[in-house]
């Protein structure tokens, strides 16, 4: 079975380990490839799937077209691969822009286990949260050590 990165969010002035969390499974969606316009607008993508609405007006219309039928069927397959790629990614956006807070990404086979990973790492005091903010110390030295840059990873390697 293949694993999924779920993305963690929460509510406005929510604490990290909130019922209210809203986990958004990232990856190619079947349902918003089949149905991309409708998939938008279910997720409350207002504008996005308006956009959606109209280009496959546009490419229906120019499928009609002897000329244009190519173009019509290369619009409205790159409409649906659009949205079945992008649309988890768009969801996220939305929720920023309405100050949900980004808390976390899990791998994980399912959303249950992804809620299982995800609340059992969860700070639950003041003083957790805050040793979490203290950036990583060197293993050899015990020094603090400035935030990697790039592709470097925390461990320097």
């Amino acid at each position: 079975m293949t694993t999924a990165s779920y993305l963690i969010l929460t509510p406005p002035g929510a604490p990290a380990a909130t019922e209210k969390a809203a986990f958004v499974r990232d990856g190619f969606r079947w349902t918003a490839f089949f149905f991309p316009a409708i998939w938008l607008l279910v997720h409350r993508l207002w504008f996005w799937g308006a956009v959606a609405i109209v280009l496959q007006i546009a490419a229906t219309s120019l499928s009609g077209t002897p000329d244009f039928a190519l173009a019509g069927l290369v619009l409205g397959i790159a409409v649906s691969v659009l949205t079945a790629l992008e649309g988890p990614q768009a969801i996220v956006r939305a929720l920023e822009a309405r100050d949900w807070t980004l808390r976390s990404a899990v791998q994980a086979r399912d959303l249950a286990t992804a809620e299982q990973i995800y609340f059992s790492d969860v700070p639950t005091t003041e003083a957790a949260s805050a040793a979490a903010l203290l950036p990583p110390t060197d293993k050899t030295t015990g020094a603090a050590r400035p935030p990697a840059l790039g592709l470097l990873g925390y461990d320097g390697e």
